[in-house]
Parts: C-alpha cells; structure tokens; sequence
C-alpha cells in the first residue's frame, strides 16, 4: 500500500491543481512571455501561417514581433512555445481568458512533474523511508511556489527544469560517467538553460563533478574529458536547436544571451525593500533576507541543521555545492534583480533538499530518545505541515504574499506584496458584482488585467485616467507612505492577506470631493 501512497499524492495534487487553476488572476510578465513565444513560434512556423486560409492564423503572424529585432529576443521560448501550438490548433481564435488559463495550467503541470522528480532525488537518496513521503508534503505545501505554480510562467518554469536537470545530471554522476543517462541529462539542461540562461550552471557544476568523480575512481583521463565534453556538447546542441534566436549565429547568439543577464538594465524601476524603494542593483543581504523572511520557519531550521552535517552521499555534496555556488553567485557577480527574489528561485531546489538532510539528522537524534521526544518531534512536524495545509486553504488563491510568522511583523511597511498585480482580477469582479452600472471606468495604478476578464465583462469594465475613473485598483509595488488614499475617493475594500492590504479598491465620492 505504501508504495502507492506518492502515486495517490500526486494524482490528488494534479487535481485539486486542476479544480482551482481558474482562481488565479493574471501577472505582468504573462503578456510579455506570450509575446516572446509567439515571435519565436512565428519564426519557425511563419511563412506557413502566413498562407495559411485562415484569417485569425494569419493576423497572429503578421502582429508577431520579429524575433531577431524583438527586445525581448533574448528569452528562451521553447516551453511557452508549446502553449502557442496549443493556440494555433484552435486557430488563434481563442479568448484572452482561455489563452491565459492554458499557460496557467501548462506551468502548474511543469510544477507538479519537477515534484516527481524532487521526490525520485529522495527516494534514491534516502530510500523507501517516511522521508521521500515528507517531502512530496513538503514541496506542494511551501505557500509561496504553490501559489506561483499557476501563473509564473518564466521563474517557476525554470526552478522545475532545473531541478529536474538536476536529477538526470546526478543519475549520470552516480552511474560513473557512463551513456545511460548522457542524453537526458543534456537535453533537460538545455531546457533549463533555453528558459534562463542560469541554467548553465548546473552544466559547470556538472563538469566538475566529473572530473573529481573520475579522477577519485581513477578513471582514464581520456574517458574523463570525453565523456565531459559529450555532455557539454550535447547541451549546446539541444540548446541551440530548441532557441530559434541563436539558428543564424550559435555562438555568439549563446554568448550574448549570457552576456545580457549578466548585466541585465532593461527595467529602470524602483520597488520596495526593506523600507526604501531601490534600484534592480540590489545589496548584498537581499537574496538571504527575502528566503529568510518568505521560507516557512520549520524548512529553515531544518535547512541549517542540514548544511551544519557532514555530507555523507554524492547528492549532499552536490546539492551543498549547488546552493554555495548558486548564492555566491547572485551576490558576487551582482546580478540585477527586482520585486521579491524570483530571479533566484532555482536556490530553492537546493535549499529544499539540505532541509531534509536536516531532517534525516533530526530523526536519527530523536530514535535513541524516549518515546515521548520522538512523539514531540513527530507532532512538531504534523503540526507545521497541518499549518501550512490551512493557511494555503485560508488565504487561497493568494499563497503567492507568503511571509513566515517573522516576516509577517514586517512586510507590510517594508516589502513589496503583491508586485505584479495578480489579484486585480478578484477585485474588479468584485466591482461587477455589486456596481449594476453598465459602464464602469477603472483607474489601474499597476497592470490592466483585462486578459483574464471573460468578454461579457471587458464590455463593462473600461480603463480610464484617475480623474475620469469610477474606480481606483492600487497596487502594493508603492512605498508604504505612498499607498493613500487620493482625493476624491474613497477606501471600499481591499484584499487582504495575515491582515496586509496586498491591493485596495477605491470608489470615487458621490459629491466627487
């Protein structure tokens, strides 16, 4: 029975996943990401569409950007290209909503198959042991990624690459340097690093090991570095075949994409941290601080107590260096990052997994203990994990604003929350609902969310300059100080999450003072 027990987790995650997907409103980065991947698609598939006999085909090709002027051209596509192929079976006749839905529902399954693969890393690390079935838990429950999971469609799809990278890279780190798993390893490699060109350093990492693993098994030296050169030269095959932008010049496409997230500058805005808005040249702390503060306590302890113990395994040393490397990485390279620490989601994989290191560790000091520690120390964990179930329940479908019982006494005058506006959707509906005007005009101070609006309701809800709007949606991107009321309106409601405002609905005053 037990060995079925992670085939059920999983069945039931994908469903509920399925059954609540619709909840989730629309980000910032959605609109560009389709945009990306529709210049992409367009490149490859073009000249076909363009004569194709269906008009909707047609205009899709003629309004895509042109790849390789596109400013965005630097992205890799090749999994949002899949929801496109989607769109283009139903002859780009679909609504903005099912559009979006689509890519919500591609993410989260991305999502779910990366926890499969989290939970394989354990099993073989840790064995048929209750381990492995905490940590399927573990994973869906972390608030903040299950919330993401729905709409994330850039950072959360390159955290489930990279983790599954991750396992086919040490699958061929374990069975020696051998074939079996070269061609997996490198092909997820590819993908990760198509959809953040970080993904490479997995790939360096990988070398590495390689090398130390040859060298300690004494392997031939020319099997080393042929063995190694196949894998990196496999990836940069795939690499290249699935990322149209690089098709006319390899090289120096690849060398550009990396040289351009190094030092990316596109974004000249300010968002809010720790009390200031700041720049994308973040300090030093903001990677550890933002973990520290959004990372349910429970996983935290758990993680130090993990990186304190000696490795005693391939994969602890692997994932230790993996997490090392990665954060000394993003601090001393100073790579550019902005609203919360999304660009550095794939430290979590790593973190994730020396938490349970942690854990193994703390089960093997309570096993010589009296049977009433180890009770204590198995409530503690059901205790967390119960928690966790019913905050996300509580606070659903905005999981994404997660901060620990320690970051919660903060975040609200000091961070920013719901920075790419997701929750708008709810709170003009909520508006529809109980404004029968047939005409109402919303001032938006973030994103227009417009694209998960069904058709019924974009005939209602209009956009319109703050001083013509019936409604003002404020964002919570702004200072704290700066989210007031403007004159004229009044607070109606806002959503809330542990008693934060994430966003607020104005009205505007009957006398219009």
């Amino acid at each position: 029975m037990i060995r079925f027990l992670p085939i059920f987790m999983f069945l039931l995650y994908f469903v509920v996943g399925i059954f609540i997907v619709k909840d989730y409103g629309i980000s910032t980065d959605e609109i560009y990401s389709r945009q990306d991947s529709l210049a992409s698609y367009v490149y490859v598939l073009g000249k076909g569409m363009s004569e194709s006999k269906s008009e909707s085909v047609r205009n899709a090709a003629n309004n895509a950007p042109n790849l390789m002027t596109h400013h965005d051209r630097f992205y890799g596509t090749a999994l949002p290209s899949i929801t496109v192929f989607i769109e283009h079976l139903f002859k780009f006749e679909l609504s903005s909503r099912d559009i979006y839905l689509i890519r919500h529902v591609f993410t989260f399954i991305n999502y779910l198959v990366a926890g499969i693969f989290f939970y394989l890393i354990l099993r073989r690390r840790f064995g048929n042991t209750i381990i492995p079935i905490l940590g399927i838990l573990l994973y869906i429950l972390y608030p903040r990624f299950f919330g993401e999971s729905f709409y994330n469609i850039k950072d959360i799809m390159f955290f489930s690459w990279y983790l599954i990278s991750v396992y086919f890279v040490l699958r061929w780190l374990e069975d020696d340097l051998q074939n079996t798993f070269l061609l997996p390893a490198a092909a997820t490699l590819a993908i990760a690093t198509n959809t953040r060109i970080l993904g490479i350093s997995v790939l360096l990492l990988a070398l590495f090991f390689a090398i130390a693993i040859g060298v300690r098994k004494k392997l031939a030296y020319r099997q080393i570095f042929k063995t190694s050169f196949m894998l990196a030269m496999l990836t940069f095959v795939c690499y290249v075949v699935i990322t149209p932008f690089t098709w006319e010049n390899p090289l120096k496409n690849t060398i550009d994409t990396f040289l351009h997230f190094l030092h990316f500058n596109p974004w000249n805005g300010r968002h809010f941290y720790m009390g200031e808005m700041i720049t994308r040249e973040v300090p030093w702390h903001y990677i550890p601080v933002w973990m520290g503060l959004t990372i349910p306590l429970f996983y935290i302890t758990m993680f130090f107590i993990g990186i304190a113990r000696k490795p005693k395994h391939l994969f602890d040393v692997f994932f230790v260096a993996l997490f090392l490397c990665t954060l000394l990485g993003f601090i001393g390279l100073h790579i550019n990052m902005y609203e919360g620490w999304r660009h550095s989601y794939c430290i979590y994989a790593s973190f994730l997994y020396i938490a349970f290191l942690g854990l193994e560790r703390s089960f093997a000091f309570f096993r010589n203990k009296r049977v009433a520690f180890k009770r204590g120390f198995v409530c503690i964990i059901a205790v967390n994990m119960l928690y966790l179930f019913a905050w996300n329940v509580v606070n659903h479908p905005y999981q994404y604003v997660y901060f620990n019982i320690v970051g919660r006494q903060f975040a609200e005058k000091n961070f920013t929350l719901d920075y790419w506006d997701v929750s708008f959707v709810d709170l003009i509906h909520h508006v529809l609902a109980n404004d029968n005007r047939q005409n109402l005009k919303f001032y938006v101070g973030g994103t227009y969310p417009e694209s998960m609006l069904t058709d019924a309701e974009k005939e209602r809800a209009k956009w319109a300059p703050l001083e013509e709007a019936d409604y003002y949606i404020q964002d919570t991107r702004l200072s704290y100080k700066d989210r007031v009321c403007p004159p004229g309106f009044v607070k109606q409601t806002a959503i809330t999450v542990d008693g934060m405002d994430i966003s607020i609905l104005y009205k505007r005053t009957a006398n219009n003072e």
